[in-house]
């Protein structure tokens, strides 16, 4: 079989209702590429038309036309289309847009003398031979405002549309610009992402300025060649401002999502609207449990004459309780996670259910009935039962919605070249996952390959997903990468990115029990997703009252403490011994001795054994924690000398602040390693949760285990 031969160019037309102007642009295109003398492929995507477009394309022999029942918006169009192209350059055009003569080879032209420009855009002419405003500034809340309003007939709304529309640049020669008309423009396929140009959030209007937008966030120019003429019947529907006009609500719906996707304040927020959401889920659980158990006692005492003795304390406890027990049902940021068990749920609620009941009636000196328990029960069913409706229902919403593109998640894809090229093709080929990769991020700078558009390297990715308003970052890689990139991964959560570690290698996926899957590949979100900055904060203040309380409850055995520390140290009882905390600052950390030397915390005899076994010689740290030098759960502090053995991407479990216990404090033989002990920091770093945390102290305070 001969080699498959590329095309230069592949154009592509997005027709709906496009009528005898589809046949004269199509002409003008073909006269431009046999004037260039360059091989071409034209396709053609049918967005549903109503008219005789479908008979026009059938009289196209060399056109390739793919054909959708309805209306799917121009970007998903465009998109569709790109994909079934295969050519290095990309010419989308109107089916309104002609080529004149010779504007074709300016633009090629731009892209050639230009490596770093991967959009070149040409003057569109209007009927009336005037110039379309193209391009234009960035906009600004004050330009939309001028642009759809009575302030743009003031002066000053006069102004302002006045210096949104960009003049020239450089005369005839191609310069510089913010954005142009998506009526026209020729692409390099390099510096597309795989799925497409466009963001398909945007059903019509303002995909070009996203465009333009995303290639200047990561260092791509724009440029306009006004040496390119082509000529547009430009409708302007959406400039009818008349509440009828569907097309003034469609351009009114894109400009709110252009804003909500690049304003950077909105984009900062998302650490505290991911801890919003979170509350307003568990707010949702425990309005439900509420709700069934006032139905269900008011049934009982109507029907069957039995009187629970759920007074209204009584049941917001309930509710609270069952909604911290029951896990959260929301979709995953990315990939599609399990369901929570409905037997476990029904067990939680259960046990909350008769916990509350029992204390209640313990309290007002009555004793649990058979038929309040049974109820209990059948509360917890009830409950159970909505939940799991409530939970399916939005679930299914947000899988919908994602599908068709408005909840789609502008994601970013980091790893080894080969890896992430697999799950880019994966995630295209699944459209039901709802990621648009905005490009591909090399942990190795040097590595050649891997999807497209090739960013900034691994160090600079928290950079990246601020300039590109990323939402989520896709993390590819070996166990042995993974634990490289925990200062970034740290950066990111700052940020409320939340990073997924997508498991693509043959070992990997021989494990088990792996819920989160993305594209068919199990997956382990780094951490609480977007609200993780929101729960560190709350996690640091809740472990520093703890410790206040703790100090308060073991003082009035201060002095019993201090003597077995003397006793068995033979020594002065307190040791401050320097550790480097966050940051690498150092810090003095308290502890009791419980042996001789200059550590005190070996020997001792049994008197110390004892000390150390029940963690008796690490309360004092207990004030380290109050001043926020420490945290309850976290990687062990270091002596200094020991720093300057560390390589400076171990240096990330500095990231956090150090803690009284941690991963590897479990192991009552203590056999670990230096770099095991680093590497189980490191993770414990990527990995941070509430969850962890309050699973690594119960088994601390249960006693040590051996992993």
């Amino acid at each position: 079989m001969p080699p498959t031969v590329l095309p230069d160019l592949s154009a592509i037309i997005v027709a709906f209702d496009s009528g005898p102007a589809l046949r004269r642009c199509l002409d003008s295109i073909r006269r431009e590429v046999i004037a260039e003398d360059i091989t071409s492929e034209i396709v053609v995507v049918d967005n549903g038309s109503g008219d005789a477009t479908a008979e026009i394309l059938a009289a196209q022999p060399d056109v390739v036309v793919l054909r959708n029942e309805y209306n799917a918006g121009f970007g998903a169009a465009v998109n569709q289309g790109f994909r079934s192209s295969t050519g290095p350059l990309v010419l989308l055009l109107n089916p309104d847009a002609e080529l004149e003569e010779g504007s074709l080879a300016p633009l090629l032209e731009t892209l050639r003398r230009h490596p770093d420009t991967d959009l070149a855009a040409p003057a569109l002419i209007l009927p009336d031979g005037s110039r379309q405003e193209s391009p234009r500034r960035f906009y600004e809340p004050a330009t939309i405002l001028a642009r759809r309003t009575p302030l743009g007939r003031t002066a000053l709304g006069r102004k302002l549309l006045s210096e949104h529309v960009m003049s020239e640049p450089g005369g005839e020669e191609a310069g510089p610009v913010d954005w142009v008309s998506g009526a026209a423009m020729l692409l390099r396929r390099s510096g597309m992402p795989r799925h497409g140009p466009f963001d398909e959030r945007y059903f019509l209007y303002f995909e070009d300025v996203d465009l333009c937008r995303r290639l200047q966030s990561t260092g791509r120019a724009v440029r306009f060649q006004p040496r390119s003429r082509v000529r547009h019947a430009l409708g302007a529907g959406s400039r009818r401002q008349v509440p009828w006009n569907p097309l003034l609500w469609r351009h009114v719906h894109s400009a709110l999502l252009y804003g909500l996707a690049w304003s950077p304040r909105w984009w900062r927020s998302r650490w505290w609207r991911g801890a919003a959401n979170r509350l307003l889920g568990a707010g949702t659980r425990a309005a439900i449990l509420a709700g069934t158990a006032i139905v269900l006692s008011g049934w009982a005492a109507a029907t069957l004459a039995v009187a629970l003795p759920w007074s209204p304390a009584a049941i917001l406890c309930i509710a609270l309780l069952g909604a911290v027990l029951v896990p959260s049902t929301a979709l995953p940021t990315v990939g599609r996670g399990p369901l929570p068990s409905v037997p476990q749920t029904a067990a939680r609620l259960s046990l909350a259910g008769a916990s509350v009941l029992a204390v209640f009636a313990a309290l007002s000196g009555a004793t649990v009935s058979l038929a309040s328990l049974t109820l209990t029960l059948a509360w917890a069913l009830l409950s159970t039962a909505l939940l799991a409706l409530v939970s399916r229902a939005r679930r299914a919403l947000g899988v919908r919605l994602r599908r068709t593109g408005v909840g789609r998640i502008r994601s970013l894809v980091a790893g080894s070249p080969s890896a992430c090229r697999d799950l880019a093709v994966r995630i295209g080929e699944d459209g039901g996952e709802g990621l648009a990769l905005l490009g591909y991020v090399p942990l190795d700078p040097l590595c050649e390959g891997g999807p497209t558009p090739r960013l900034a390297p691994w160090s600079q990715v928290a950079q990246v997903a601020a300039d590109l308003r990323a939402e989520a970052v896709l993390l590819v890689g070996s166990p042995e990468e993974l634990a490289r990139t925990a200062a970034e991964v740290c950066a990111l959560r700052r940020a409320g990115v939340p990073v997924t570690y997508v498991m693509t290698g043959a070992n990997e996926l021989l494990q088990p029990g792996q819920g989160l899957k993305i594209s068919g590949y199990p997956a382990l979100q780094l951490g609480s997703g977007s609200e993780a900055r929101a729960l560190l904060s709350i996690s640091r203040a809740a472990g520093r009252i703890a410790a206040g309380l703790g100090l308060l409850l073991i003082a009035p055995l201060a002095p019993v403490l201090l003597a077995a520390s003397a006793l068995a140290s033979r020594s002065a009882p307190i040791l401050a011994a320097r550790r480097v905390g966050l940051g690498g600052r150092t810090f003095s950390m308290w502890r009791l001795r419980s042996g001789a030397g200059d550590e005190g915390c070996s020997g001792g005899g049994s008197l110390g054994r004892l000390l150390r076994w029940l963690h008796i010689d690490e309360l004092p740290q207990l004030w380290n924690v109050v001043l926020g030098e420490m945290t309850l759960v976290g990687p062990r502090p270091i002596a200094p000398e020991v720093l300057a053995e560390l390589e400076e991407w171990q240096n990330a479990r500095f990231q956090v602040r150090p803690g009284i216990t941690g991963v590897w404090q479990l192991d009552r033989l203590r056999r670990w390693r230096l770099d095991e002990m680093i590497a189980s920091d490191l993770l414990y770093v990527l990995r941070w949760s509430p969850s962890l945390d309050a699973g690594i102290l119960s088994e601390t305070l249960l006693g040590r285990r051996n992993p």
